[in-house]
């Protein structure tokens, strides 16, 4: 008896000091968040502007390269696999962003399960992501105002460029956003202009038409990449979430606002676009609304004018969001230390983050000028999968961990969806393999020097009192008071 008093005395002293350690680990993210505090001005409009703005160009370029691969049936199970994985993982990410409410996103999330060699991947592969967009939407507006035969149109892209770089760093988030939010408006009202002006040309005959080599896994494979335009930048709004003010109740619905809205987008693109034309006459074409609104309506001078003009703000709405995106994950990095730490420096007053708008900024201008437009879709969608797979398996060891955070999410977050998802995203993999746009000797390479850097450099400066690290540290005390327990 009186060894089990002895073992119950030290019991009871591991749990009061491990309680000690949380409370002195809740302190020191909390004296970190105020050093580095940012502004908390966003709400569900504005999430959903991060997510829906952020994909704006992808109807106006690009998907139909899908059509040459797979032919419109392809493109439409194509279709049907992104929206049903996009979905778990806005599931999943909503849950997540409300436990882990940090600008880190993906990497926040990441690092909770899998530590920090797999958060450090998680944020690098999304930095790739949003930057290899914003080289390809860059690359493409160029193309498309000299398609229009804009004088100047590399000056002009150029400078809309720029004028975001700077505009990002002198105003206030909430400024930002509002003028995201009338970009992605109006760019909204191009698309309306679109499905009117094609309503009555629709035939099912074009929609049921079936390419010769299509219905092969490797041919709707290979069409992944290009109709993910339509979704790939969702995963901003998981990176607002240190800007909500109210996290718990907004970013659920930002998200899911942010994802209806692409699925609805897409479905209706799709449907207007391959059933007004025949689907051949979009395969190669880079611009495919503004081609069939041609073939369509080639004697409604005023329509195509002002489709014309107004398109590229779609292309500008995309830019800004994709921009936020690379910033916002480069300085939750950086914050962390696996990046320079010049790089989350903040302006004293308006809270933004220069040198992680700047930085990346020159990067994707060179990428679009260095890289093919269908090598920077292919590569930013590759990196979406792993983040998204990382993603999966660090909720799935998240929520075994601590089940009592999702008791009543069970029946939502059941194995057979999670695993689902898991074997599409690994199974979509191999159309990487099928795929010979990339070289490998080149991914090998990045591979190695990127995990050289993280081993020389990163894993020596992480920042303990970082909101995702000590996240992570006050995780593994819960876990080691329930072991004891």
């Amino acid at each position: 008896m009186i060894h089990d008093k002895e073992s119950s005395l030290v019991f009871s002293n591991d749990m009061i000091a491990d309680a000690q350690d949380i409370l002195i680990t809740n302190r020191i993210a909390e004296d970190f968040l105020q050093n580095q505090f940012l502004n908390k001005t966003l709400k569900i409009k504005s999430l959903w502007v991060l997510g829906a703005g952020t994909i704006m160009a992808g109807p106006f370029i690009g998907w139909n390269w899908g059509v040459s691969e797979a032919g419109p049936l392809g493109i439409l199970i194509a279709l049907i696999i992104l929206t049903f994985y996009y979905l778990v993982f806005s599931l999943i990410t909503s849950k997540l962003s409300v436990l882990y409410p940090f600008i880190g996103g993906t990497y926040g999330y990441v690092r909770q399960g899998l530590g920090s060699f797999g958060a450090y991947w998680a944020g690098v592969l999304t930095c790739f992501q949003f930057i290899g967009c914003t080289a390809a939407v860059l690359a493409t507006f160029r193309n498309y105002l000299a398609l229009i035969n804009l004088e100047y149109s590399t000056l002009f892209s150029l400078g809309v460029f720029i004028l975001l770089l700077v505009s990002l760093q002198l105003f206030s988030t909430r400024i930002m956003t509002f003028v995201h939010y009338c970009l992605t408006c109006c760019a909204l009202g191009v698309l309306v202009i679109f499905l009117l002006g094609t309503f009555e040309t629709v035939q099912s005959s074009n929609l049921l038409a079936v390419a010769p080599s299509s219905f092969s896994l490797q041919e709707i494979l290979k069409a992944l990449p290009f109709v993910s335009l339509f979704f790939l930048g969702l995963e901003n709004t998981t990176m607002a979430a240190e800007e909500v003010r109210f996290p718990e109740r907004c970013m659920p619905y930002g998200l899911y606002a942010g994802f209806i809205t692409a699925v609805v987008i897409s479905f209706c693109i799709c449907f207007f676009t391959l059933g007004s034309v025949d689907w051949q006459l979009l395969t190669g074409r880079q611009f495919p609304l503004l081609f069939t609104l041609v073939q369509v309506q080639s004697q409604d001078k005023v329509l195509l004018s002002t489709f014309t003009v107004m398109s590229s703000v779609g292309f500008i709405a995309a830019l800004q969001g994709f921009i936020s995106g690379y910033s916002r994950q480069v300085y939750a990095l950086s914050r962390g230390g696996y990046f320079p730490s010049f790089l989350s420096k903040l302006h004293p007053t308006r809270k933004t983050y220069h040198f992680a708008i700047l930085v990346p900024g020159v990067i994707s201008l060179g990428l679009s000028y260095l890289m093919s437009i269908k090598l920077l879709i292919v590569a930013a969608f590759y990196s979406a999968v792993f983040v998204h797979l990382l993603v999966l398996i660090s909720f799935i060891k998240i929520r075994n961990s601590e089940p009592e955070f999702f008791n009543l999410d069970r029946s939502v977050f059941n194995f057979f969806l999670l695993y689902m998802t898991i074997i599409l995203l690994t199974g979509s993999l191999f159309g990487l393999v099928q795929n010979h746009l990339i070289d490998w000797k080149i991914i090998v390479l990045s591979l190695t020097i990127t995990s050289l850097y993280y081993f020389i450099w990163g894993v020596r400066n992480i920042h303990q009192d970082a909101p995702e690290e000590a996240a992570a540290a006050l995780k593994m005390r819960r876990n080691r008071i329930r072991f004891l327990n």
